[in-house]
């Protein structure tokens, strides 16, 4: 078995990404944007007239990035999430595993993680978890995903076949959110991101189940529905 780190994987049609023996975490696909200035300055010390401006942002504009930021917040819990009704009958048990705080190696961000199953934490038990992630992208990151019950010497990553699909529909556009799908070409694991504004992610995430991209859509827009303010 050959160990890779855990770095951005291209998307290209099929993928190839990492994941987590037991727990079978997946690592998504994201582009960096980078703008970069290329003014140069005169030498004589004056600042240009798009300096200056730069220096005074726009009230209006700083009062859209707070309201964005706000959009969406935390759950206290599974419960106050309403996800034992989102999830619903997609859930393979009634047993649910709730584990909420910060993320460990990634400053200012926390999630809460509601997974259903029958209570057997074996290798290859069937699950459903429905996150929530402030200030983190757990597309990008597997150590933003935790599978209660995986074992840690499982913990090991290796190249597995994925699909990989990034597009909107008309509720996501309602919620100014983008759609992300990725899934082992087996079927043992499907994730669905919603990124919303704000850094703030819901996810839905099936562990050997039969569960259909379509419901997947329907559990993290109902539930980002439920935690917009």
């Amino acid at each position: 078995m050959r160990l890779i780190p855990s770095t951005p994987l291209s998307c290209l049609g099929t993928a190839v990404a990492a994941v987590v023996i037991g727990g079978f975490v997946l690592v998504g696909c994201d582009v960096v944007d980078l703008d970069l200035d290329m003014n140069l300055s005169s030498g004589d010390g004056s600042e240009s007239p798009d300096e200056e401006a730069s220096a005074s942002p726009d009230p209006g504009e700083e009062e859209a990035e707070e309201q964005e930021d706000s959009s969406y917040g935390l759950p206290e819990s599974c419960e106050a999430a309403g996800a034992a009704q989102i999830v619903g009958d997609l859930a393979p048990g009634t047993v649910l595993t709730e584990e909420s705080g910060e993320i460990d190696g990634v400053d200012d961000a926390e999630q809460l993680s509601c997974t259903y199953s029958d209570g057997n934490t074996d290798p290859g038990t069937a699950s459903f978890t429905l996150l929530f992630t402030s200030g983190a992208d757990p597309s990008a990151d597997p150590d933003v995903i935790q599978v209660p019950g995986s074992e840690a010497e499982m913990n090991w990553e290796v190249d597995v076949d994925v699909d990989v699909d990034t597009y909107h529909t008309e509720e996501s556009d309602d919620l100014d959110g983008d759609l992300e799908y990725v899934g082992t070409v087996d079927g043992s694991s499907r994730h669905l991101y919603l990124q919303l504004p704000g850094d703030f992610h819901v996810t839905a995430i099936v562990f050997n189940d039969d569960v259909e991209r379509g419901d997947l859509e329907r559990v993290v827009l109902q539930a980002a529905g439920q935690i917009r303010n």
